[in-house]
């Protein structure tokens, strides 16, 4: 068998600052240079590579035209002699560049849910943060610069609906934006296997929040209204899919929260024993369990319609891969309270969860067996979803009254 011949090839400059190389395409073919050079971003700024977080290249070549290899040594040499004189500027991870790093390399795995979401969430920080009067506070600093006077500003421009084009919100819509940002420095943190190691320090980490007193907004006490029985009728009957109308039904007759409702997979449901398993990922507290279902949750879950090749209980209408979402499940809801004429402020799922906390004989129950079948622990139970009305408490006092003199 015969040796293949080597081409010819010459090396100029350093790899990693002005590598040039000539060579031949083939044994005394054409020859053409080749170099590697920085990924640019829109901005022009160099990319960093996910996994390293070293500038990103990309390798280049073109053709000398020629055979001549005096000649084409020379030209490597010009060139990398120009690559020498130009001084590459340093990757700068600027907090904007994390952000839109993050939409590209994280975003795309989630949810269609979660992606709308992350890019309103990326969005907004950058618009809340381009607005500072400080230069040195807006999105071109540095990710680990974050501090308490951010976390504080944002959560009270954000609360009063300061942040250009946004309205005032609650402080669940606040815990949820902030969780996106949260988010985004854990993962540029490596705090994952696998993850990328774009920080040293997660500014925002939970220890670091802790001393600093940075504390996540969360409502106090929030008083939101039970659903009755007719809102409940009259919502289904204007209901605008089914699947809107299997989550209200199981949230009302499981005790549990949409989230978990949404997400529960075939798998989980063992018909024949008539029960559900609530996964520990899909449920707020972390916690999995078992819990039998009513006849009519049976019933509701026996009557749905199945969508061939989707794990989901409820499936997304687009996507059968993944579970009706959020977003799609507030806007039915939406649109079912304007249908049946139900006006009431604040009234939405979990109102659902609320009139069964609130039923006198569910109250009741044992305290393990309310958290056991609502996955909830008993003291929240109590201080945030169970509430005396005001007939109990005249009934109350008139057990108590005594006759006047």
């Amino acid at each position: 068998m015969a040796q293949k011949k080597e081409c010819w090839s010459y090396n100029a400059g350093e790899r990693g600052r002005n590598w040039v190389r000539a060579y031949e395409k083939g044994k005394g073919g054409i020859i053409f240079l080749e170099w590697r050079e920085p990924v640019l971003d829109d901005e022009g700024q160099p990319v960093p590579d996910p996994k390293t977080g070293a500038p990103a290249e990309r390798r280049k070549r073109m053709s000398t035209g020629h055979r001549d290899r005096t000649k084409a040594k020379r030209q490597a040499d010009d060139l990398a002699d120009r690559f020498g004189q130009m001084v590459a500027a340093p990757v700068v991870l600027t907090l904007r560049r994390l952000i839109r790093l993050y939409h590209a390399e994280v975003t795309p795995s989630k949810s269609k849910g979660k992606q709308a979401h992350d890019r309103r969430a990326a969005s907004m920080f950058l618009e809340f943060f381009d607005g500072r009067a400080d230069p040195k506070r807006r999105s071109e600093r540095a990710p680990g610069s974050l501090d308490r006077k951010d976390w504080d500003e944002f959560v009270t421009e954000r609360r009063a609906g300061k942040i250009a084009g946004l309205g005032p919100v609650r402080d669940r819509v606040i815990e949820y934006d902030v969780k996106f940002l949260i988010a985004v420095l854990s993962w540029a943190e490596g705090a994952n296997e696998g993850d990328p190691h774009h920080v040293a320090k997660n500014p925002w980490s939970r220890e670091r929040r802790k001393a600093q007193g940075m504390v996540m907004p969360r409502e106090k006490n929030p008083n939101r209204p039970s659903m009755t029985e007719e809102q409940h009728e009259a919502l289904l009957t204007h209901s605008p899919n089914w699947r809107f109308s299997l989550v209200m039904e199981l949230c009302r007759e499981t005790i549990h929260r949409r989230n978990s409702v949404r997400q529960i997979a075939l798998a989980d449901l063992d018909l024949w024993a008539g029960a559900v398993t609530w996964r520990g990922e899909y449920d707020k507290n972390g916690i999995e369990a078992v819990t039998p279902l009513t006849p009519r949750a049976l019933a509701a879950i026996q009557a749905a319609p199945r969508v061939p090749g989707s794990p989901w209980l409820i499936p997304a209408e687009e996507d059968p891969s993944q579970p009706v979402s959020i977003h799609v499940l507030n806007l039915w809801l939406q649109r079912a309270k304007e249908r049946a004429g139900v006006d009431v402020k604040g009234l939405g799922f979990h109102g659902q969860k609320r009139a069964g906390v609130r039923r006198r004989e569910f109250r009741e129950l044992p305290p393990k067996v309310q958290e056991a079948l609502t996955g909830t622990n008993h003291e929240t139970l109590r201080r945030v979803y169970d509430e005396v009305s005001f007939d109990e408490m005249q009934e109350a006092v008139r057990r108590l009254g005594r006759p006047a003199a």
